[in-house]
């Protein structure tokens, strides 16, 4: 379960919690003509964003996430070093931008994601298209 932590500071792409790396990604959802999707009204369970920090959840463990609702931000932690990575290479002085590219990409190929509209909603009654969507590695917040 991933923990929004709207007053935290972060320094470097990686930290540590514990004996455990963590690094911090910006993902900005857009749609395929590289607009920002507005977030707002899908922050609920199964809403766009869900269905986002789902798909970042596959290869790395999610540790907080905070979103900008209005210009489709979501600030993510990923637990473990370099879990987007093709190798170990990341580190604070020298950001892992292979894991954000590969990030990217995961979430490119999404492309139109099926979503429920609003918190009422019973069913995937939503598709959202994130075909351009961006990621970039954290160095300060």
């Amino acid at each position: 379960m991933a923990i929004s932590n709207n007053n935290a500071i972060f320094v470097a792409d990686t930290t540590t919690h514990g004996d455990v790396a963590i690094e911090y990604f910006t993902v900005t959802v857009k749609d395929s003509s590289a607009n920002a999707v507005d977030i707002d009204g899908n922050t609920h369970a199964n809403g766009i964003v869900d269905r986002m920090l789902q798909a970042i959840a596959t290869r790395g463990t999610l540790k907080y996430y905070n979103v900008t609702t209005t210009n489709g931000v979501i600030t993510v932690a990923v637990e473990r070093s370099d879990s987007w990575a093709n190798t170990g290479t990341g580190t604070p002085a020298s950001p892992q931008t292979a894991a954000a590219a590969n990030m990217q990409v995961y979430l490119r190929a999404l492309g139109t994601v099926k979503s429920r509209a609003s918190s009422t909603s019973t069913s995937e009654d939503s598709s959202i298209d994130v075909g351009g969507t961006t990621v970039a590695v954290v160095t300060n917040v």
